[in-house]
């Protein structure tokens, strides 16, 4: 074990470890190793997962910890074109592979229009609270619609779902997961989601309030769910009649909801 020389690994191998690790790793690390890691760090199956908000060091976000994105190029504090040029840089490098996106509280309006183009074979977008209570947040409606391939949705606190619902009822045709996290929904967001209804199969509301007439409205529309969670919902109790109508799902979660 100890005579292993690492920088000879099968480069096929050695591509399977590193997509594993993340971006900072990936940029920071691995190319310092040697030549060939440095190689096998260039391949796009390496940034197939583009997680941005692991690199967000704010300790209101995660557990803070030295990342020399910020540290040294400072990237959350103001910075847009420092920014944008940060995402494109990391963008490029899936070479228009990436599946997986995370975006970070740092994306302007720029940056969203970029990835929109250049990660056309995006099929898990995950949108945290970070970036939805910032103003960039409002303009994510004019480009979800550009991922055609979108299969799975994950949002956080948002105000305005049924607007970047609406574009992936009309053009994302492989969408089947929405996943919500503490947002109200409204009764154009209920309907928003009953819209998927020909997609939607998985549907997950996580401490959402909502009302009872809007669950009644999402399970008489969405007829093909086959698992739907609603754990730690509020604005509603459920009764004889909801279960009723869940009897098409094939699993039903409602654990903590409350009136």
């Amino acid at each position: 074990m100890g005579n292993r020389r690492w920088e000879e690994l099968n480069q096929d191998c050695l591509v399977e470890v590193l997509r594993k690790l993340d971006i900072e790793s990936l940029l920071t690390n691995i190319p310092l190793v040697c030549r060939s890691w440095y190689k096998a760090s260039l391949d796009p199956k390496c940034w197939k997962c583009l997680n941005f908000h692991e690199l967000a060091s704010s300790p209101y976000l995660r557990p803070p910890y030295d990342s020399p994105f910020f540290d040294d190029f400072n990237i959350l504090n103001g910075n847009n074109d420092l920014a944008n040029a940060f995402i494109k840089f990391v963008v490029d490098r899936s070479q228009r592979c990436a599946t997986t996106l995370v975006i970070a509280g740092f994306f302007t309006q720029q940056s969203l229009e970029y990835v929109s183009q250049e990660c056309p074979e995006l099929k898990c977008l995950n949108i945290l609270m970070e970036f939805m209570f910032g103003e960039e947040g409002q303009h994510l409606s004019k480009f979800i619609g550009s991922w055609v391939n979108l299969e799975l949705l994950s949002i956080e606190i948002c105000y305005y779902l049924n607007q970047i619902l609406t574009p992936i009822s009309t053009h994302c045709h492989k969408f089947q997961a929405l996943c919500c996290c503490e947002i109200q929904i409204r009764d154009e967001d209920a309907m928003a989601i009953v819209k998927l209804e020909q997609k939607i199969k998985y549907l997950r509301l996580s401490s959402c309030c909502l009302s009872r007439e809007n669950v009644v409205v999402i399970l008489k529309g969405c007829r093909h769910l086959e698992l739907l969670i609603m754990r730690y919902c509020s604005g509603f109790n459920v009764d004889d009649e909801i279960l009723k109508l869940a009897s098409h799902v094939k699993t039903f979660d409602y654990q903590g909801t409350y009136a």
